[in-house]
């Protein structure tokens, strides 16, 4: 019965996370001069887009290790809930 539960809040985290609607810039990614951080994800394509829409086939490996190795203010900016995001990433690379 806990294994269902945790599944379906799993399930509604994720649905929560896509359907996700802010209004103005307040969880905009912050420009890349002040978070140099974010300079090596941007030289892949589509790895944060790919892992933001649970595409997680579409990962390659150096996605994976460069997301994983970010430090956690800099993951914050690029996944509206980092956790989940990470633990994801985590499972999926």
């Amino acid at each position: 019965m806990q294994r269902i539960l945790a599944m379906n809040m799993l399930a509604l985290i994720m649905m929560l996370s896509i359907f996700i609607q802010t209004s103005g810039n307040d969880l905009s990614p912050a420009p890349s001069s002040t978070l140099p951080c974010l300079d090596d994800v941007k030289t892949i394509p589509n790895c944060v887009k790919a892992v933001f829409h649970f595409k997680f086939k579409e990962v390659t490996k150096t996605c994976c290790t460069i997301l994983l190795t970010l430090p956690d203010d800099c993951f914050g900016f690029l996944f509206p809930i980092p956790r989940v995001y990470h633990f994801l990433l985590n499972s999926a690379c």
